[in-house]
């Protein structure tokens, strides 16, 4: 689909692609507009022409250019220009304009875009918003078209947005399939073949812990969670290896609920449920890209893959599980279940010596009602940590924001009658709660960030002209923070 000033399909029949600022033209802009004898400038006087920001013209130059067709986009004021703003004119660009596509990156150069972030966020853009899941479909018609990035020396920068888009389209198609095409063993196929593609060339391992091994283990709150299930639960530790010299291992720990009933504390409404295991499916779209770029740092990826359905056998609300690292929980609710597996999972990340962890889960309602469905809340227990990582979110045009882990709320998750810890205080501050759960199964001496993706993982009515369902939301986040440590 993509290709770097690639000659072989840069023809007079490809649709030229090139930028407008309302207070600024380009050479090539000027060179197009002197072909046709001054009616672009024209065009603009009158407004036939729009410099707003995405505004698009299509304009047919009748044997006086090179390209027959060429599409202009508003760009806005060219000092007031940025990677947001890059992003949003380029969305709507797809196969309607052509089958093939050459964007001229001399036309979208100026306020804090350069070359490099014109490749890298063209790139990135038009790959995201022609996305489409069409597994289900009988009939798998897709739109492609070939777009021609036309920027020099930038080739490196090229293939790093390639690997991305791939990592975040892999991540989207695993949420996107229904239970009934990916269950936690079908998970574990996914993880298992990765992990031998990504072994070719680079040093990737893989241990798959069945659930007796994980009874072996202790892991009480994650096999509780699996009690009403018919498919045995199933513990994924992926390992890359990209600083031999290093002993330091970052652990990436994803929520694998790959279907949530809410068990006997049954829901309402449990549509689009099958998104639940989309932080096991974030943290494999990081791994991969991480493991292609060969990026020099060691990482582990941790995911404790369960259902969470009703039987005779299932967990019940008052039942007490005692988790791996020997604390006891009071069930409050069955449908706080996903930080019933995280807990047994950072216990285990931590006991295999891993002291720098994000955690990635679709974790709780109360985020979205905090900060809606394109913000992801972020917690954390160092600031030094929690603001590199929201420094990354920034770079990546991905919305986060910090939440608070209070000692009220800690007190609460602590104020179980029966036993240790309670796992549900409710839906007041019930975002802060989940996390500060999560806190009491980080370690002294444990750096950790937690991702609430509730919010933002899946959108059934999305608002910004992104495809339904899932977004593959911060692939490109965390992958840009492990660059950077």
């Amino acid at each position: 689909m993509f290709h770097l000033n690639d000659k072989t399909i840069y023809n007079e029949d490809t649709t030229l692609v090139m930028g407008v600022f309302k207070d600024k033209k380009s050479g090539c802009l000027d060179e197009l507009d002197k072909a046709l004898e001054g009616r672009i400038e024209e065009m603009i006087a009158s407004g036939e022409i729009k410099t707003e920001t995405a505004s698009m013209k299509t304009i047919y130059t009748l044997g006086k250019y090179f390209h027959k067709k060429i599409v202009l986009i508003g760009l806005g004021e060219e000092k007031d220009f940025s990677k947001e703003i890059l992003e949003e004119s380029l969305k709507k660009l797809n196969p309607d304009a052509g089958k093939n596509i050459a964007l001229c990156g001399c036309c979208f150069i100026g306020g804090d875009v350069g070359v490099k972030e014109f490749v890298e966020v063209s790139v990135e853009t038009i790959d995201y918003y022609n996305y489409e899941y069409l597994e289900c479909k009988s009939k798998k018609t897709r739109k492609e078209f070939d777009v021609n990035i036309l920027a020099e020396d930038q080739e490196e920068t090229f293939r790093r947005a390639i690997v991305l888009n791939e990592a975040v389209k892999n991540t989207r198609d695993l949420v996107n399939k229904p239970y009934n095409y990916l269950d936690v063993n079908g998970l574990v196929d996914y993880a298992n073949d990765l992990a031998k593609r990504l072994a070719v060339g680079a040093d990737v391992t893989i241990r798959v812990y069945s659930k007796d091994e994980c009874a072996q283990m202790k892991m009480g709150a994650f096999l509780g969670v699996n009690q009403g299930s018919a498919v045995e639960a199933k513990l994924i530790h992926m390992r890359y290896i990209g600083d031999k010299k290093n002993d330091e291992v970052f652990g990436l720990v994803g929520k694998g609920v790959m279907f949530d009933t809410g068990g006997y504390t049954i829901k309402q409404q449990m549509n689009t449920m099958k998104c639940d295991m989309g932080g096991a499916a974030t943290v494999l779209g990081v791994f991969e890209a991480v493991a292609k770029r060969q990026i020099p740092i060691n990482l582990g990826v941790i995911i404790a893959a369960t259902d969470n359905k009703i039987d005779g056998s299932a967990y019940l609300p008052d039942d007490v599980l005692t988790a791996m690292n020997g604390k006891t929980i009071e069930i409050v609710s069955t449908d706080a279940e996903g930080r019933l597996t995280l807990a047994d999972a950072l216990t285990y990340a931590q006991r295999e010596g891993i002291r720098k962890i994000i955690d990635v889960a679709t974790l709780t309602g109360s985020v979205v009602v905090a900060l809606g469905e394109y913000t992801t809340g972020v917690f954390g227990n160092e600031d030094a940590m929690a603001d590199a990582f929201l420094k990354a979110a920034k770079e990546t045009r991905e919305s986060a924001w910090r939440m608070p882990i209070t000692k009220h709320i800690e007190k609460q998750v602590r104020g179980s009658k029966v036993a240790d810890l309670t796992n549900s205080t409710g839906r007041n501050m019930g975002a802060s709660g989940a996390a500060a759960f999560l806190k009491e199964f980080v370690e002294e001496g444990t750096k950790w960030i937690h991702l609430d993706i509730a919010g933002t993982a899946f959108h059934t009515t999305p608002a910004n002209g992104e495809y339904y369902g899932a977004t593959g939301v911060m692939v490109k986040t965390i992958f840009r923070y492990l660059e950077t440590i």
